[in-house]
C-alpha cells in the first residue's frame, strides 16, 4: 500500500529549517529540476542554488536552497543544504543589491570565478523567491 504523503525535511549546518508533510516536492537538482511524488525510487542527488517547492493542504510553500544534497526515499525527502532560506525571510532589495555587486566583481580579473558564480546564483534565487 502506497502512502500519498512525503515527509519533507530541509536541514542546514545551523538548523532544521523545514519539517513538514507534502503531496509532492520539486528539487533544484544539479542536472535540472526533479519532481518527487510519494513512492519515488530512492536516489541521492547533488542540488544547486534554486527553489525547492512542496505542496501542503493545497498551499505551495517554497524554500531557497543553495548547494548540497537531496536524499529521496519512497516516503521521505531530506535536503542537506549549505544554506536554506524561507521565502518570508528574504528581502528582494537586498538580493538585487547582492546580485549587482557579484556581477560587478565578475568583471575584475583577480576574483575567483566559481565563488562569484555561486554568489550570482544565490542572489538570483533569492530575488526569484522574494518577488513572489
Amino acid at each position: 500500500m502506497t502512502q500519498n504523503i512525503l515527509q519533507v525535511e530541509v536541514v542546514t549546518p545551523q538548523k532544521v529549517l523545514v519539517e513538514d508533510q507534502a503531496g509532492y516536492v520539486t528539487i533544484p537538482g544539479i542536472m535540472g529540476e526533479l519532481g518527487i511524488l510519494p513512492g519515488h525510487v530512492p536516489l541521492l542527488t547533488e542540488i544547486k542554488s534554486g527553489v525547492l517547492s512542496y505542496r501542503v493542504n493545497g498551499q505551495t510553500k517554497q524554500v531557497a536552497v543553495h548547494h548540497g544534497y537531496a536524499q529521496v526515499f519512497k516516503d521521505r525527502v531530506t535536503v542537506l543544504g549549505k544554506v536554506a532560506e524561507l521565502a518570508e525571510d528574504l528581502d528582494s532589495e537586498r538580493a538585487k543589491a547582492a546580485f549587482l555587486k557579484a556581477e560587478e566583481n565578475m568583471k575584475k580579473d583577480d576574483q575567483d570565478e566559481n565563488a562569484l558564480q555561486a554568489k550570482l546564483m544565490r542572489s538570483l534565487t533569492r530575488q526569484q523567491l522574494s518577488s513572489k
